[in-house]
């Protein structure tokens, strides 16, 4: 089954190639059964792909809320973001963890603060447990962007390459949360954060407000099997629409930045 939702390209080429064969022996031999097997062939070719378009799995959906966020960015839109936490989300951090009122309060203070005109996610890889229903994300994020000031006045403005892990746990059927958000590198980047957060590589203390101590959100990451939708359902098509966004947008990611 995973051969099929995952990557179709093995077996619609193995049926294609049939029904090519097929024809080459109707030109050959002339005889009708030729024609029935290659038109079976490639009616199952195109059965196949249709079925590999409309199918999403559930690395897709995890996939999709990570677009999302990219997107949710980009537009400074806070409560997007927020709406694909679940309600116990923690921001953890070297050992320490956020309590979920203070990782939604940094997010909210610091994406309505920043304005970023590019961001970029690559080497996205997700995961999704059919057992336990759990899930993670890690990519690699190049942003570029400013910070407005307190009362409008002053500003940053700079650019940072970031990695990022996020766990994940599917709250109802296809629709899939996270639970954890975990820098993994943060290069030292103040026009990347409000001036409420203050910013540090993972090695360096911790952030205020966390708590010392393995947090829930530290435990879930190390049951994270290795892998929601965003609130409206995403289809592979929309998926690599995305993903051919995102190559074209990193072309020019140095020469734009630089």
């Amino acid at each position: 089954m995973s051969m099929f939702t995952e990557d179709p390209t093995l077996p619609v080429a193995v049926l294609l190639m049939a029904a090519a064969c097929c024809f080459v022996a109707l030109r050959v031999r002339q005889e009708g059964k030729y024609l029935i097997w290659g038109g079976v062939a490639l009616a199952l070719a195109g059965g196949v792909a249709a079925f590999e378009w409309a199918w999403v799995t559930e690395k897709e959906r995890i996939e999709g809320v990570v677009h999302d966020l990219r997107r949710a960015l980009l537009a400074s839109d806070s409560q997007r973001i927020l709406g694909h936490l679940t309600p116990d989300a923690q921001f953890v951090q070297a050992g320490s963890s956020m309590s979920p009122e203070a990782t939604r309060a940094l997010i909210a203070g610091n994406v309505s603060a920043a304005k970023f005109d590019l961001v970029r996610v690559r080497e996205l890889q997700a995961s999704a447990g059919s057992r336990t229903r759990r899930g993670k994300a890690e990519f690699k994020v190049f942003a570029r962007g400013s910070v407005q000031g307190p009362f409008g006045f002053g500003g940053l403005s700079g650019a940072a390459d970031t990695t990022w892990s996020l766990g994940f746990e599917e709250t109802r059927p296809g629709v899939w949360k996270i639970n954890r958000i975990t820098p993994i590198s943060t290069p030292l980047s103040p026009a990347l954060f409000a001036g409420g957060a203050t910013p540090r590589p993972p090695e360096v203390g911790h952030y205020p407000g966390m708590e010392r101590g393995r947090g829930r959100g530290e435990r879930d990451r190390d049951r994270d099997l290795g892998n929601g939708p965003a609130p409206s359902r995403m289809t592979r098509k929309d998926l690599a629409r995305e993903h051919e966004r995102e190559r074209q947008l990193g072309q020019d990611r140095f020469g734009a930045s630089r």
